[in-house]
């Protein structure tokens, strides 16, 4: 049939390729702006501020590159400080 409606040839997507791309460019940003934040202060020798922008930077690539992951977690761990 070469008569087809809209319905049939326009299919809606979930939006998942397009989280997995931004994801990746936010991800691959924040590598380099964490890289060169972290050469400054290997060059200054400021290991305090070099420490805390790893552990930082643990943190928000968890919530950068593992957010379903990060979800389950923060949810595990609210059920178990609200008693539910």
């Amino acid at each position: 049939m070469l008569h087809q409606t809209a319905s049939e040839t326009l299919a809606l997507t979930t939006g998942a390729d397009l989280k997995g791309w931004i994801l990746a460019v936010v991800g691959n940003l924040f590598a380099a702006f964490l890289a060169v934040r972290a050469l400054g202060h290997f060059l200054k020798k400021e290991w305090g501020e070099m420490l805390t922008l790893f552990v930082a930077a643990v943190f928000v690539a968890g919530i950068v590159w593992f957010p379903d992951g990060v979800k389950t977690l923060l949810g595990d761990v609210w059920k178990k400080v609200a008693g539910a």
